[in-house]
């Protein structure tokens, strides 16, 4: 018996939304997104088709933190 299939996606689930893959278990689609997070930075998240739901998201995306110095 195969495992469930999920979708991995780039971008916003309510706006910009784009398709990557599909990984079949759980546990390899969430290592996958986690992968592609680290060598894309980027908002990821992992759909479940059958069920039509997110199950996870990430957001690799470096936040740009900007020092001032006072004088």
């Amino acid at each position: 018996m195969s495992e469930p299939t999920f979708d991995i996606f780039s971008g916003s689930s309510d706006k910009d939304a784009r398709w990557l893959e599909s990984i079949e278990g759980l546990s390899k689609a969430l290592g996958r997104m986690e992968s592609l997070a680290e060598i894309r930075p980027g908002a990821y998240f992992l759909y479940d088709p059958v069920n039509q739901f997110i199950l996870a998201k990430t957001n690799s995306t470096k936040q740009l933190q900007y020092q001032t110095q006072e004088k």
